[in-house]
């Protein structure tokens, strides 16, 4: 079984490292593929090219020089009709669209897409929406990375129910036990804890709400608690969140990071994982975190709600609300032993249900599955 896939970019983010995760255990599972990606942003973080590359899997750079590039078109249609793919499997609205050109030209070939979130919600191409979602009636399958995205693509845009199938994103969860903790611990000498976060610096994530919920966390608890935030940085977001730092007076007491090539590393160096984001597709970093065995708090938000089994692997707060994160921050770090058992939960909650092994398999069978459809 030959597999194309096509995305937007191979730089290092949620939805890229999830297409890499999953190339490695499908050609584990004997699977031919080929990534096709629309566009190199060099300014943009680490490339994943070499890691796919080191992984025996061919990448292709289809040379859009912007947003909207119909050469990528072409060059596209070239490489289906090279490579003969049995399926292109596309991940972000771009490459969909990309897709779904190339579904035009070549009817045979079989086209399964990912949605990666509800887009219209704090996506910044909401006007285009419309047109994405007439692209994804065309595909033979859906996939949603969550229950929260199905509801989405069924009730706003009107994909029939059954074309679209949930497959949660997976990770390795070996990966992150064991790891050396990072140096954000090491800068606490005095043995002060840890409260992270991880993710792209951006409005949605949320990190304002932990920034003022820190303020209220020292007020509560004088003493040493500090919040290390990490992430790449494309939009120059983080100097706002530097300034607000500097304007509640946090200075040496939240740190903000840069992009972190070793997650397992900069996860084992904290003690509460905090996750304040105002919308997310799935919410990958939260099983990270579950399987690195730390305590989570995380926005009362679908799909999150998915994750995080309240009282049992962490804590749920209400979005946009820094006093409701400081109270489970609290409670987590004043409670020791029941936030060490939340992570030992957690652990194998995402062993269980989150795996890179169960997301290669489930789709791999979807394939299949589309493979047998009538033409």
């Amino acid at each position: 079984m030959k597999i194309l896939h096509v995305i937007n970019t191979v730089n290092a983010g949620g939805a890229e490292l999830h297409l890499l995760t999953l190339c490695r255990h499908l050609k584990w599972l004997g699977v031919e593929l080929c990534v096709a990606y629309l566009k190199d942003v060099p300014t943009a973080g680490r490339s994943l090219r070499p890691d796919f590359e080191r992984e025996g899997i061919r990448t292709v750079d289809l040379g859009a020089d912007r947003r909207f590039d119909p050469r990528c078109l072409v060059r596209f249609a070239r490489l289906l009709q090279a490579e003969h793919p049995m399926l292109v499997h596309s991940h972000l609205p771009r490459a969909d669209f990309v897709a779904m050109v190339g579904r035009l030209l070549l009817p045979s070939v079989r086209w399964v897409t990912s949605i990666h979130g509800v887009y219209s919600t704090h996506w910044s191409g909401a006007r285009t929406m419309p047109l994405f979602k007439l692209a994804w009636r065309f595909a033979d399958r859906v996939v949603a990375i969550s229950h929260a995205v199905r509801r989405w693509l069924i009730e706003e845009g009107r994909i029939d129910p059954t074309r679209v199938a949930v497959i949660h994103y997976g990770i390795d969860v070996e990966r992150f036990r064991g790891a050396s903790p990072g140096a954000q611990r090491g800068d606490s000498p005095d043995g002060g804890a840890v409260v992270g976060s991880l993710g792209r610096y951006d409005p949605v994530k949320g990190y304002d709400v932990l920034i003022r919920a820190m303020l209220l966390v020292r007020r509560a608890v004088p003493g040493t608690t500090r919040l290390v935030i990490a992430g790449s940085d494309v939009w120059g977001y983080r100097a706002t969140l530097q300034r607000l730092v500097g304007d509640l007076g946090l200075d040496g007491v939240v740190e903000l990071y840069g992009f972190q090539s070793d997650t397992p590393s900069f996860l084992q160096g904290l003690d509460v994982f905090a996750f304040a984001s105002r919308s997310e597709g799935f919410g990958q970093v939260l099983i990270e975190a579950m399987a690195a065995g730390k305590p989570v708090v995380a926005s009362r938000i679908a799909p999150l709600t998915e994750i995080v089994v309240e009282g049992e692997t962490g804590l749920l707060a209400e979005p946009d609300d820094p006093e409701a994160f400081a109270r489970a921050i609290l409670w987590l770090l004043t409670h020791p032993e029941e936030a060490r058992r939340m992570g030992t939960r957690g652990r194998v909650r995402a062993q269980e249900f989150f795996s890179a092994g169960r997301m290669a398999a489930e789709t791999l069978a979807l394939y299949e599955a589309v493979a047998r459809m009538p033409r």
